[in-house]
């Protein structure tokens, strides 16, 4: 008959019993096999859970105290749980607990503190990090507020006001708790309002020295979701005596003085867009045909303005213009439309997009009878020119998909 040991449910219960008892935060075991999870446990934070979790993996017994240095407990595993490990959203602790001394002792798996060998890997847990004794330590994982990455800076400064806005890649961890990113974001403002970038050389000269008068962020928790434009948190900035200040949201709370809005909408676009991509394949080629048709729109569309230009006929323009409503309505009905386009196209399509807009727009413009002859004219050129400019672009982009 087996005999029962009851170390190892010990183990799970002093451990949960410690982060109840001794830390005030929630415990919550995992009733589920999940692949080496025993057990989530939930920040508080005067009396307020913070939405700050972190997974356990508990081991109970004498048997993980065999191996260790004057500094260390060696603990071994296999490398099917490092990888889910290392893949998790949440960071994961890993707790020893010696029955002996009922004293438990933790460490963070990371790449970084891992040792791989030929079969399995290693981790050293600190002597030191004794688990009753570790509660500031172990909140650090979560309190440090530079879990972030500054893609991008823009100064938008116009003659009223300094103006900056950033791009933030945020870690996943911190990404989804509004406990984490209320504590992140004031930092980030203060490090901006005192930035030394600047648009071009006449904002330098106004502003030269001075901070920002508003600062405005876009927070993103990966680069898919930056390259599809995806938020999930905004966050605006404004100092109490511009005469030009910025409002472009509500805001669902205000924290230090900063507007932030948490992007609702972000989770269902995040799996919808995805289930509603383009094949390459199929992109392609529809992009290469909207590109052709739209090459030949436009030289003919030139064309007329140049004779236009000599022979100053406006009738004949508009007629020429008009005559070509079914191609350009077709235009700006492609099958491109018909979803999103393949991540690795993005740029790609903002300049097809940028084409048939602008193409189209001249439609528009000639079927308005309240526009004088001047101003059809002039727009004509100038939705022209912003086409030119793009053509040669769009070459250049599509032989880096192939």
């Amino acid at each position: 008959m087996t005999k029962f040991n009851p170390i190892e449910r010990i183990g799970v219960h002093k451990v949960a019993l410690t982060f109840l008892t001794e830390f005030g935060w929630i415990e919550r075991e995992q009733p589920i096999s999940d692949f080496g999870i025993d057990m989530h446990v939930e920040i508080v934070q005067n009396l307020i859970p913070t939405g700050q979790i972190i997974a356990l993996q508990i081991k109970s017994g004498m048997s993980y105290f065999s191996e260790e240095n004057e500094k260390s407990i060696i603990y071994r595993g296999q490398k099917k749980h490092l990888d889910y490990w290392l893949n998790q959203s949440l960071p994961v602790l890993i707790v020893l607990y010696n029955p002996d001394s009922e004293k438990s002792y933790w460490e963070f798996v990371s790449s970084s503190k891992i040792t791989e060998l030929e079969k399995g890997w290693k981790i050293e847990i600190p002597k030191t990090n004794i688990l009753t004794l570790s509660k500031e330590k172990i909140t650090q994982v979560y309190s440090n507020p530079n879990h972030y990455t500054t893609l991008n800076i823009s100064d938008t400064s116009h003659i009223g006001a300094r103006r900056i806005s950033a791009k933030i890649l945020v870690e996943s961890t911190q990404a989804k708790s509004k406990f984490s990113m209320k504590n992140m974001i004031p930092s980030i403002v203060e490090k901006l309002k005192l930035s030394d970038y600047y648009g071009n050389e006449r904002i330098r000269e106004n502003f030269k020295d001075k901070p920002a008068d508003i600062v405005f962020l876009f927070f993103y928790d990966g680069i898919q979701q930056v390259e599809r434009g995806l938020t999930f948190c905004r966050a605006i900035w404004n100092n109490k005596n511009c005469k030009y200040p910025l409002s472009p949201f509500v805001a669902d709370e205000v924290v230090d003085e900063i507007e932030i809005i948490w992007d609702t909408n972000y989770s269902a676009f995040t799996d919808f867009i995805p289930d509603n991509e383009l094949p390459k394949g199929f992109y392609l080629d529809n992009a290469d045909d909207v590109f052709k048709k739209s090459k030949i729109i436009y030289d003919i569309l030139n064309k007329e303005l140049s004779e236009y230009q000599k022979k100053g006929n406006y009738k004949k323009l508009l007629s020429s213009i008009l005559f070509l409503q079914s191609d350009l309505d077709n235009l700006n009905n492609n099958p491109l439309n018909e979803g999103f386009p393949p991540l690795e196209c993005q740029y790609i399509d903002s300049l097809i997009s940028g084409i048939v807009v602008f193409l189209h727009n001249i439609l528009i413009i000639a079927n308005d009878r309240n526009r004088d002859e001047k101003n059809v004219i002039y727009l004509l050129k100038d939705y022209l020119r912003a086409v030119e400019e793009k053509l040669p672009f769009y070459e250049y982009e599509r032989k880096k998909v192939n």
